[in-house]
């Protein structure tokens, strides 16, 4: 079962910035609006921005959050959890409980896209922990949302479908007040991976029923409300795969693989990247259902390369991320030796000031008490 979590993580994300913040800063809004839609510029701007010292914390908090979307998106994962880590340490600071929760969830998804379950659920168990000790304002519902989103996706993508459907219902009920067009995306999204759960539980008749919630038809483009179009378009794909995994389990194969065909057909026109290697193999093993062998390991090897090709990314980014670790624990050890020497100087000099201050104080007693012996010595005498 392959979740898609790039595309989630833009959706959930970066436009929480357009729609939820009142801007005090004209520079910062233009990074925020083109996050999306020229990433590359968005970062490089983001940057310059941030290297100004004189920022408030107001603007530096927004900034940091726009530099962790824009670098996970840019795929600069070690700048995206370095900016998400300290932007989540000000928000901490600050006491700003929304940012708390941003920062919180984007980092916990950005490690479930690279598949390092145990700090994606450190970071999404936190982020519910602080919801669940601070109420959010009813503007302010749809970010709760996206944590438990996140968290069904979490469940999801480990195969506890069970748990993952709790939390993509309370995630459904938290997105339906709101009636702004990521909200209604959102809940799209969650009704879409709903339906994924329950086919991967064989629970074909209500998989159906929100794999039709999740489609988006045309009037719905009309009130896009700024999100790019291209992101409709990758929704309704992963509910024809939805649709044509359905038909397989109800050995409709040679109309479940038409519809596969399909999706490969308009390769060029549409971002199939993540639902490709899904494809190879639903492809693969309808074909062999169909006792057509060429053409299922003709499918099958196709799939193992794009698996082979997924994997050597995933440990080349795993990678950069450990030796960013390691640079990391390296400067911090680095800094807490000089520390340790700073105050090792420190220490030596006022233990040595406090060795002369007694030095003379024991000088001064030492000759009061000889001027006491010669006076009593003279009384005797």
């Amino acid at each position: 079962m392959n979740f898609k979590f790039v595309y989630v993580f833009i959706l959930l994300s970066c436009f929480g910035n357009i729609y939820c913040q009142k801007y005090d800063s004209v520079d910062v809004k233009k990074v925020e609006k083109s996050i999306i839609s020229n990433p590359e510029n968005a970062y490089q701007l983001a940057l310059k921005i941030y290297d100004d010292n004189d920022l408030t914390d107001k603007v530096r908090i927004r900034l940091l959050f726009s530099l962790l979307n824009v670098s996970n998106q840019t795929q600069r994962f070690s700048e995206a959890i370095r900016y998400g880590t300290e932007g989540l340490d000000l928000a901490e600071k600050l006491n700003y409980t929304v940012y708390q929760v941003k920062f919180l969830g984007t980092l916990g998804n950005i490690y479930q896209s690279l598949q390092v379950n145990d700090k994606a659920k450190y970071y999404l168990n936190k982020a519910e922990d602080v919801l669940k000790k601070n109420k959010l304002p009813n503007s302010e519902q749809h970010i709760a949302g996206n944590i438990l989103y996140l968290k069904g996706m979490n469940y999801a993508y480990t195969l506890d479908c069970d748990m993952a459907l709790i939390y993509f219902d309370q995630a459904i009920s938290a997105f339906r007040p709101g009636k702004d067009p990521l909200s209604q995306m959102n809940i799209k999204l969650a009704y879409l991976n709903k339906a994924n759960c329950l086919i991967e539980m064989n629970k074909l008749k209500e998989a159906e029923h929100y794999l039709l919630l999740s489609k988006i038809n045309d009037s719905e483009f009309k009130t896009s409300g700024g999100i790019p179009r291209m992101y409709f378009k990758i929704l309704n794909q992963s509910y024809d795969l939805g649709t044509a995994k359905i038909l397989a389990l109800k050995n409709n194969l040679n109309r479940s693989n038409e519809i596969l065909l399909s999706i490969l057909d308009m390769k060029n026109e549409k971002n199939i990247s993540d639902a490709e290697t899904d494809i190879y193999f639903q492809l693969s093993q309808n074909f062999l259902k169909l006792r057509n062998i060429d053409k299922s390991q003709f499918y099958d090897t196709l799939y193992h390369q794009k698996m082979a090709e997924r994997n050597n990314v995933q440990i080349e980014i795993l990678n950069n991320l450990l030796v960013q670790d390691q640079k990391n624990s390296d400067q911090k050890v680095a800094q807490h030796d000089r520390e340790m020497v700073k105050w090792s100087i420190v220490s030596i000099l006022f233990l040595s000031v406090f060795s002369l201050f007694l030095t003379l104080i024991l000088r001064k007693i030492k000759k009061a008490n000889s001027f006491l012996e010669k006076e009593l010595y003279g009384s005797v005498n």
